[in-house]
């Protein structure tokens, strides 16, 4: 006779590790920590029942050793199904995280580093705005097709995108699709929320900027009626509520904070 395999009972903080990933989709240990304020050894341990239980997959190669970058941890197929029986999330964007294994580092990365400036938002403005990630928007009717990295929701509304890993067209094509859906489809309550840009450096950010100011000036779109704002990543990482960051398009020599 065949042994029954026994059924294993998710604890509720393992449950919440699963809806995290759903969250984030890529996360590491440092910076799920950072972000549940946990201590690393509490956070590894629960990763290791959870990746023996194949609830979720992790990515370490060769690579990750030679760069000193911790290990990426993702949702699995079992990890997936065990959600896609809650009508929280959205089975779409579950169904999509199935291609998680075959996604490339680049790919990995970027989402890993959205996560790193969900965290420095949360501690710098996490008073103000909702933070939701681009996953929990992905099937929201208000945004345009390409999703923004994570959407700030306050008194004002912002559009955040990550632009510091990525080439200088996409990132204007993305700015396009936006002053195109500005222009043509609008938001249902209220302005339609300020883009964000955050470049790896200060020349990708002043071209960007020139881009950007020619682009509404060719639409006839002013620049406080489409607010567009850009700063670096080594600056946002060394921001605090109080510290000005962002360069306001039409405004350079006043940096601005988010209120």
């Amino acid at each position: 006779m065949t042994e029954t395999q026994k059924h294993y009972k998710l604890t509720p903080n393992q449950l919440h590790i699963l809806i995290l990933l759903y969250k984030f989709r890529f996360t590491t240990i440092p910076l799920l920590t950072a972000y549940k304020n946990l201590k690393s050894n509490s956070l590894q341990r629960t990763f290791d029942i959870l990746l023996a239980e194949r609830y979720v997959e992790r990515r370490f190669d060769r690579t990750f050793k030679i760069d000193r970058k911790p290990a990426i941890y993702y949702l699995s197929a079992k990890g997936i199904a065990t959600l896609m029986t809650d009508p929280r999330f959205n089975s779409a964007t579950l169904h999509s995280y199935y291609k998680n294994k075959s996604i490339s580092n680049a790919f990995m990365q970027h989402t890993v580093d959205t996560l790193d400036a969900y965290n420095i938002l949360m501690q710098s403005y996490g008073n103000k705005f909702e933070i939701f990630t681009k996953h929990e928007v992905a099937y929201f009717d208000d945004f345009s097709k390409t999703k923004p990295d994570l959407y700030l929701r306050g008194r004002k509304e912002y559009l955040i995108m990550l632009a510091h890993d990525t080439p200088p067209f996409l990132i204007r094509k993305r700015l396009i699709e936006y002053m195109t859906h500005f222009d043509e489809v609008g938001w249902t309550n209220g302005d339609y929320p300020a883009l964000l840009f955050v470049f790896a450096d200060n020349r990708n950010e002043q071209r960007f900027l020139d881009f950007a100011h020619a682009s509404l000036d060719n639409a006839g779109i002013e620049t406080n009626e489409l607010l567009i704002s850009t700063t670096t990543m080594r600056t946002l990482k060394h921001s605090t509520q109080a510290n000005a960051i962002w360069t306001c398009l039409g405004q350079k020599d006043a940096p601005a904070t988010l209120v």
